[in-house]
């Protein structure tokens, strides 16, 4: 399915009944990388809402800088398309930036939000990190390296070694050897890098966690807390020997903290 934003074309989908829970992708995720998870987010009621933001997936490439806030703009016009007043939201990493960036622009639109490995902030040590995958499109090779052992915790690398090896083979013939891919990477990543939301997640409202990964190298624990301790009564779960694609890492554990999170609201009582 697509919508029409800024006459560029945004695709989305939707999965299963029930209540709204909007997933965010990562900056090199697409709706695509949902897919082992739309079973069991659906198997207890809930309906899903996945789409690539702008840059990304099967959207339309952008001809234009951008920032957050118009990624925050995108959503908000796909969720009026879709008369969705209010909705849950799951964002890990550049989503979890995005969901921040619109639960504190639209407070009223979001009844829940859990954030997977994310910022409120681009401190100059993320801000340089930025910059050196910005220097290394010129080869697949050097942006291999200057991004994806950062997104796997140490604990992951020394027992996937085979793995980690056959995804290096496969992305530097492939997605990081695509000039237009990257491209669309540098676009994403200068539009994080101006970002600052430390005055603003106080106006979140919605019950909050936070999943911070303790090996997460991208979006440090101590962002995490950052956020945790800006918004409202927001909760934080440490991951621990996990980095910062929790949710590739740990899958089983991901699925049962957010279900649990989204679809146990009131398992408890009389305490």
């Amino acid at each position: 399915m697509t919508f029409t934003f800024e006459g560029k074309t945004i695709h989305y989908e939707r999965h299963g009944e029930g209540p709204p829970l909007l997933l965010l992708n990562g900056i090199m995720m697409s709706t695509a990388s949902w897919a082992p998870f739309v079973a069991p987010f659906t198997r207890d009621g809930h309906s899903l809402l996945l789409v690539d933001l702008m840059d990304q997936g099967q959207s339309d490439a952008w001809d234009r800088e951008y920032t957050m806030a118009d990624q925050a703009n995108m959503l908000a016009a796909l969720l009026d398309s879709l008369h969705l007043p209010t909705v849950s939201v799951l964002g890990t990493s550049y989503g979890g930036a995005l969901a921040l960036q619109f639960a504190s622009t639209w407070p009223q639109r979001v009844d829940r939000l859990l954030l997977a490995a994310t910022r409120a902030y681009t401190d100059p040590l993320f801000a340089g990190m930025c910059e050196s995958w910005l220097h290394a499109v010129h080869s697949p090779q050097a942006y291999y390296t200057a991004t994806i052992p950062l997104f796997y915790g140490a604990t992951f690398q020394q027992t996937h070694t085979e793995w980690m090896n056959e995804r290096r083979r496969v992305l530097e013939a492939t997605a990081f050897a695509d000039a237009g891919f990257l491209a669309r990477m540098s676009r994403l990543t200068r539009s994080i890098m101006a970002f600052d939301l430390r005055e603003q997640i106080g106006r979140i409202t919605c019950p909050t966690l936070i999943l911070a990964p303790e090996e997460d190298l991208v979006m440090m624990p101590w962002e995490q807390r950052r956020i945790r301790d800006g918004i409202p009564g927001a909760q934080l779960l440490t991951v621990p020997a996990t980095g910062h694609v929790l949710f590739l890492e740990r899958p089983e554990l991901f699925v049962s903290i957010t279900m649990g999170w989204f679809g146990h609201r009131d398992a408890v009582s009389g305490i």
